[in-house]
């Protein structure tokens, strides 16, 4: 079986974000196909499983479904690109999609906050606690998906920008929510005199990394956000190496929040434009 670190893949993220994104599947050659529409865009992602052999066939009825026509593959891994390049035509343009390449932590280091790279986080996160001693972590469970779901909305209110963009995230959320006990993904959430002010929720991706894919908290509580990833990482990921907080997006705010964390590394990620 293939190994595969990039969070684009992941059973969950292609389920909540179905709707929103077009998402549709097929299978040839013993390998999974997956086309998705996002900004009026139709691209397929790079192609999962089977046998390297078969790839240049897979290629094949790629051109066939799209016509002949020009068509992007995207979320194509670095360990991906030798196949390709030997199987497509020169004139195929490979760019470097650095805006959706996932952040790769250890585990140990988010769950202790040790060392002096570290420093203004612990700083963050004993401010909270010290402000919040009572607050409350636990697991997510069934009781607490309304609560959660209300403060979801909630945290699209105190954002109010990019409104397209927040609502599609809410839908994406809120499935995953509401299908809590089906979905292999696990949630925990902070809660401050009963009040939710945080959850994250994420799953076990392979056998030594999960997945965080969703992370919310009241942006004007200092230290919240430190507080509930440093936990999270701590008392539910204890069977994993290595943490994946999926990608920025291009974001500059996100971008910075995520490389202050120092990740261990980048799982990088490209385009092919692809041309008949």
């Amino acid at each position: 079986m293939k190994y595969y670190q990039g969070s684009e893949c992941t059973f969950t993220n292609l389920f909540v974000w179905r709707r929103c994104y077009r998402i549709c599947w097929a299978i040839t050659h013993e390998f999974l196909i997956i086309k998705v529409t996002r900004d009026d865009i139709t691209f397929v992602l790079q192609p999962f499983g089977g046998a390297d052999e078969d790839f240049p066939a897979v290629i094949r009825e790629l051109k066939e479904t799209f016509e002949g026509k020009p068509f992007e593959m995207r979320g194509i891994y670095a360990e991906t690109l030798p196949l390709l390049k030997s199987c497509l035509p020169d004139t195929t343009q490979f760019i470097d999609d650095r805006d959706n390449w996932d952040y790769v932590y250890l585990r140990d280091n988010l769950a202790t906050l040790a060392g002096r790279k570290y420093h203004a986080k612990k700083n963050h996160a004993n401010a909270f606690r010290k402000e919040n001693p009572d607050y409350v972590f636990s697991l997510i469970t069934k009781e607490d998906i309304a609560d959660c779901i209300a403060f979801a909305d909630l945290w699209c209110e105190m954002k109010g920008q990019n409104a397209e963009g927040l609502r599609c995230e809410l839908c994406a959320l809120e499935e995953a929510l509401n299908n809590f006990g089906i979905l292999n993904i696990r949630g925990a959430l902070i809660r401050i005199n009963g009040v939710v002010q945080a959850f994250s929720i994420g799953e076990k991706y392979n056998k030594d990394m999960a997945v965080i894919h969703f992370e919310k908290a009241n942006p004007d509580i200092r230290g919240i956000y430190a507080v509930i990833n440093q936990d999270f990482c701590a008392k539910v990921w204890t069977d994993v190496t290595y943490i994946n907080r999926e990608e920025d997006m291009g974001l500059e705010g996100l971008r910075k929040a995520k490389e202050s964390y120092q990740p261990e590394f980048m799982v990088k990620k490209y385009t092919a434009f692809i041309s008949d």
